[in-house]
């Protein structure tokens, strides 16, 4: 059952997300009461060249490329087939090909990836982009979270490969061995949430110190119900958003590999209810779907879906293809944990 609890919840909260993708924290807070799904894509404000990019194709309870990725990476994982960059790339472009097969479109999102797809660049234009980069976006630890069921002795080696995939920089590496060590520090190992920070910096904090130094001080911030706003500029960066992340001019989590996975690591660590985690990930505004689908997800495994609302288990896309890829990832990780 913590399969299926783990990729119906990860598509839940990616998919809720989705619909109020960069919008501003006070105007969730606002307009958000987690009693229906609110769509607010067509008011993102972000300056970019074309924009239609977050409405067209987009329907609500639709999952967004967070989930079809993870997909993809659960799918490699099952193939049996030695784990390189290049397998990730072409369970990834099945997943969205199949997508395009099914309704005559491809996914809504994508970053980078979106212009592998179309053929405006490719993969090593793409990877030249991402390492240059100050603060890489967070695309690489939101399809982490398979990978903290791979045998412990490959899980760091995995995540390096999975970053490298798409965004070969070292803020990217350390976030995917975050999310997947933290996945298996409470999905396999079911050890202490509270622990959960100090357990995890040991297999990061050579890969990319910024990193490490940010946990350091998230594991000394308050429990949710006492943060105070400036906590916020710890978990979210500076605030309002601003260069060289994006998107700019609001108060939320922006999209970045490093500040996502230290809110990822901060909810895990204090959470103990599903739903009341998704609600946290979506009220920090910004790039929530990422976050909430990772947190959901990870927070189910261990917690169960049960606190989720009816009508979010009954409406997000996709629930026969997630049971039956539970089951089959299920079976795998039963053969291959060690």
């Amino acid at each position: 059952m913590m399969f299926e609890d783990l990729f119906l919840a990860y598509a839940i909260g990616d998919a809720f997300g989705a619909g109020v993708e960069f919008q501003d924290r006070d105007w969730i807070r606002q307009h958000v009461d987690f009693s229906r799904l609110v769509n607010a894509r067509a008011s993102i404000r972000a300056d970019v060249p074309d924009p239609e990019m977050f409405t067209r194709h987009y329907t609500p309870w639709e999952y967004s490329d967070d989930t079809e990725m993870t997909i993809g990476t659960a799918r490699a994982l099952l193939s049996g087939r030695p784990f390189t960059a290049e397998l990730l790339i072409e369970y990834w472009s099945r997943e969205y090909q199949s997508g395009v097969a099914t309704k005559g479109y491809g996914r809504n999102g994508h970053g980078s990836m979106r212009w592998v797809y179309s053929g405006a660049k490719s993969i090593e234009e793409v990877w030249r982009f991402q390492a240059t980069r100050e603060y890489p976006g967070n695309a690489a630890p939101m399809r982490a979270v398979p990978l903290g069921f791979a045998p412990s002795h490959l899980i760091d080696d995995y995540a390096l490969i999975n970053a490298d995939a798409t965004h070969p920089h070292p803020k990217a590496r350390a976030a995917n061995i975050l999310v997947a060590r933290a996945c298996r520090y409470l999905l396999v190992e079911k050890q202490d949430p509270a622990k959960l920070i100090h357990n995890i910096l040991p297999f990061l904090q050579e890969t990319d110190r910024e990193t490490a130094d940010l946990l350091l001080q998230i594991d000394r911030l308050p429990p949710p119900h006492l943060l105070q706003p400036q906590h916020y500029t710890l978990l979210c960066g500076p605030q309002p958003i601003r260069e060289p992340r994006f998107p700019e001019g609001i108060h939320g989590l922006p999209s970045d590999a490093m500040l996502t996975a230290g809110a990822v690591a901060y909810m895990l660590k204090h959470f103990r209810n599903t739903f009341s985690g998704l609600q946290f990930a979506i009220r920090l505004g910004g790039d929530v779907d990422t976050v909430a689908g990772i947190v959901t997800g990870i927070l189910a495994g261990r917690y169960g879906s049960s606190s989720l609302p009816g009508f979010m288990r009954r409406s997000v896309e996709g629930i026969p293809l997630l049971r039956e890829l539970a089951k089959d990832f299920g079976r795998w990780v039963s053969d291959n944990q060690s």
